[in-house]
């Protein structure tokens, strides 16, 4: 199971062409040839992506992941699925209080001299003829 947090990006109203699905997709034939690698030595393989948006939303195929090769009960995958949403929220959050934060830091800095006093030259003599 290779677990996926993305940029939320859908086209259509076809679930199909969100840019979840393209993720999850793109996640199975990542390991594909490490699934037909362990399925010819004998292992019995399941190749699983579970994929969250960066605001919440939820790949369609997280719940069968959940229920179908993990083996959760519907109640826990559903627990699950919502925690797991909740907490890309709560991250994206803080991420942009952080880029938030940094960027009123910098408004409020004094203005900085021009380069060349910056990396130690002398200042261009502009209004000398």
């Amino acid at each position: 199971v290779d677990l996926a947090v993305a940029f939320e990006e859908q086209a259509s109203d076809d679930p199909e062409s969100s840019g979840l699905a393209r993720i999850a997709a793109h996640k199975r034939a990542k390991y594909d040839r490490i699934k037909r690698h362990l399925e010819r030595q004998g292992w019995k393989v399941h190749l699983s992506a579970l994929v969250y948006g960066s605001l919440g939303a939820v790949a369609g195929g997280n719940y069968k992941v959940y229920t179908e090769h993990l083996g959760l009960l519907k109640r826990d995958a559903k627990r699950l699925d919502r925690q797991l949403s909740v907490a890309c929220i709560q991250s994206s959050r803080r991420i942009w209080n952080l880029h938030c934060a940094q960027h009123r830091a910098r408004q409020h800095q004094p203005p900085r001299g021009s380069r060349a006093t910056e990396t130690g030259g002398t200042p261009s003599r502009t209004g000398r003829h």
